[in-house]
């Protein structure tokens, strides 16, 4: 225990050291600029140019914050916050003299997947020996969470704040940058998720749809089908990579446009195993066994798959009869599945999968 309070203690010392982050200037006065605690959220990595902090030191260039998100996606909104200090020093008594007061600004500049808001954001600085501190508040994009290609493993948000003197010409140097990295990094997972469609036979992969019309009569303007396949099977595919069972809810969730086929009755829902792994480049419907109808259900819930198996949900479906007119304008149908805490109803949180949710977006024509 006191081997854990001393490591405790030379780890707060090392994050109030952090207040000799300063960056210095040839100029006559500068802004020194050094982050400290108190911190909200996450604690930072914090280095300088990239370096790691040497107590003691100054940097000119950029102070960086680095944090991680162990998660299979970014979440959105508030995420953390750190102290800003701020200090107008003589560096050296050559140079041209500041005329004070100046305004200093905190400006983000570059992405805005991560939002940085100092309070306050704006100071008079009125000459050596001036000082003051921003709290900088950090937040994550609502759009993060929403943008696939933002949330693979090890992508890196990055935020930029830049300090900023008003009018230009003052003569008081800013030499400092703050920038603040946030690192995604996927949890290890047992089961991976797919989700492909194919022709109904499970046969041929789908991966572009021609959508039909009908051109005469009361349905004139309505959907027909679909071309090369009129009717489709949306496969969802859970692999088990580890040794032990491993038992989850799985929710199915076609595109909107797309209707279970038979319906309203009927099996349009069906669940398949197979012995060993699989993908959807290797994927054979022969290796797997019967399949197991399921009714209508797109949730299935408490599926358990045995250590090193496949479970295959396919859900038998076809276009419906909408107006052509409704159909999505940015020529996309979007099908997905989600891995879900067992026993909830697929209303639970989602579980380590890899990814979760999966989905496909499949483009299509509409010919007249």
């Amino acid at each position: 225990m006191s081997y854990l309070r001393s490591n405790q203690t030379r780890n707060l010392a090392l994050v109030g050291a952090v207040l000799g982050l300063a960056a210095s200037a040839c100029a006559k006065d500068a802004i020194n600029a050094s982050v400290s605690q108190p911190f909200t959220g996450q604690t930072p990595v914090i280095a300088v140019n990239g370096n790691p902090y040497s107590p003691g030191t100054y940097a000119v260039g950029t102070i960086q914050l680095f944090y991680t998100v162990n998660a299979f996606q970014f979440p959105a909104g508030p995420f953390a916050s750190f102290q800003l200090n701020l200090q107008d020093v003589q560096m050296t008594t050559n140079g041209q003299t500041p005329s004070y007061p100046v305004t200093l600004n905190l400006n983000q500049i570059g992405s805005q997947n991560l939002v940085l808001t100092p309070a306050p954001s704006s100071f008079s600085v009125t000459g050596p020996g001036w000082s003051a501190a921003s709290t900088v508040s950090i937040a994550i994009a609502n759009s993060v969470p929403l943008d696939p290609a933002l949330n693979t493993d090890g992508t890196d948000l990055v935020g930029n704040l830049q300090l900023a003197i008003s009018p230009q010409g003052s003569h008081l140097d800013t030499v400092t940058n703050v920038q603040v990295h946030i690192r995604l990094v996927h949890p290890t997972s047992c089961l991976k998720l797919y989700n492909f469609v194919t022709s109904q036979d499970m046969a041929n992969a789908v991966s572009t749809l021609e959508v039909t019309l009908f051109k005469n009569g009361s349905k004139a303007g309505k959907v027909q089908g679909t071309k090369p396949y009129p009717q489709l099977s949306d496969n969802v595919l859970v692999v088990n990579t580890c040794a032990s069972a491993q038992t989850f809810d799985l929710e199915i969730t076609p595109d909107s446009n797309f209707q279970g086929s038979p319906n309203p009755n009927g099996n349009s829902v069906f669940i398949y195993t197979k012995a060993g792994s699989t993908d959807p480049s290797t994927f054979n419907i022969s290796d797997f066994g019967n399949g197991t109808p399921q009714g209508t259900a797109y949730c299935l819930a408490s599926l358990t798959l045995s250590g090193g198996n496949s479970l295959l949900a396919a859900v038998h479906t076809s276009i419906s009869e909408v107006d052509g007119s409704s159909l999505p304008s940015n020529g996309l149908f979007n099908f997905s599945a989600s891995m879900r805490t067992p026993g909830t109803g697929c209303a639970g949180a989602l579980i380590q999968a890899i990814p979760n949710p999966a989905s496909q977006a499949i483009p299509f024509t509409v010919s007249q």
